[in-house]
């Protein structure tokens, strides 16, 4: 059995399909909890941001994608808002980068 936490950056490790799991077991808790808006395409969203807890767009880029956190009502961890930034997966990791959070994907 594997702690419950998230898990940045568990591809090709040990247990990585319980940590796949826990990972999504936290995602659907969050978006259960949270209003949470996610666009793919736009970094700058246009939303009515009182309707949302938590809004982020993105901007798409090679092997990896770029994140503004807009709206972070419920004051969210960097680790929590990577995994709503990847959907609840990080099997690659994420980090931030300035005022922006990246994530590496395939």
């Amino acid at each position: 059995m594997i702690e419950e936490k998230i898990y940045n950056s568990w591809a090709f490790s040990e247990n990585e399909m319980e940590k796949r799991q826990v990972n999504r077991k936290i995602y659907d808790q969050l978006m259960e909890k949270y209003r949470v808006y996610r666009h793919d395409l736009h970094f700058n969203p246009d939303v009515d941001s009182e309707k949302f807890d938590v809004i982020i767009g993105r901007e798409p880029m090679y092997h990896r994608a770029k994140y503004n956190i807009i709206k972070n009502t419920p004051n969210l961890t960097d680790t929590e808002l990577l995994l709503l930034c990847d959907h609840g997966n990080l099997c690659f990791g994420g980090h931030r980068v300035g005022s922006y959070l990246e994530v590496s994907e395939d």
